[in-house]
């Protein structure tokens, strides 16, 4: 019998979504879903909720963990184009991950065709832990400067109390 009032049951929106009715229940709990109505003593949703989920899914698909897709559909409602900082953050991560997939798919490829019987001894293969272990100790040396710098600007501009100011 067609619903008059356009509600989807759980159980035929989780199949609808391919989600088990618990992370139906989940994305109501924080936020993600409009709250279910009753019907039956049974939850069901807005007809647009399939379209809702949809959109989650696809935003996961994009990377967005679900506190981002929670920012980004609030942003949407919202007036002007606010989600655009939060898509463009995306984007600049996922330029970093494809990055670090595209150095690691190279490195796979010349492990499998290196002629040197152990990897380790590939000048190849070092110069690339080389290189990873120099970048990474200035990821950490940057991100030691930002917490200082932070924490300088907490106690005011950089300066501690007794410092005189200029």
């Amino acid at each position: 019998m067609p619903n008059p009032l356009g509600l989807i049951a759980i159980g035929n929106l989780a199949r609808r979504t391919g989600l088990a009715s618990s992370a139906l229940r989940y994305y109501e709990r924080v936020g993600l879903l409009a709250p279910a109505a009753r019907a039956g003593g049974r939850r069901h949703f807005g007809a647009s909720s399939a379209e809702r989920v949809a959109l989650i899914q696809l935003c996961q698909d994009a990377g967005f963990t679900l506190r981002e897709v929670r920012a980004l559909l609030g942003a949407f409602g919202r007036q002007g184009r606010a989600w655009t900082r939060l898509a463009k953050a995306k984007l600049r991560e996922l330029d970093r991950h494809i990055a670090q997939a595209k150095r690691a798919k190279t490195l796979v490829q010349h492990a499998l065709g290196c002629p040197h019987r152990n990897i380790l001894t590939c000048p190849n293969f070092r110069a690339a832990l080389k290189e990873y272990l120099d970048s990474q100790e200035r990821r950490g040396h940057a991100a030691d400067e930002t917490v200082v710098h932070r924490a300088r600007q907490r106690r005011g501009n950089g300066r501690r109390n007794g410092d005189i100011k200029e």
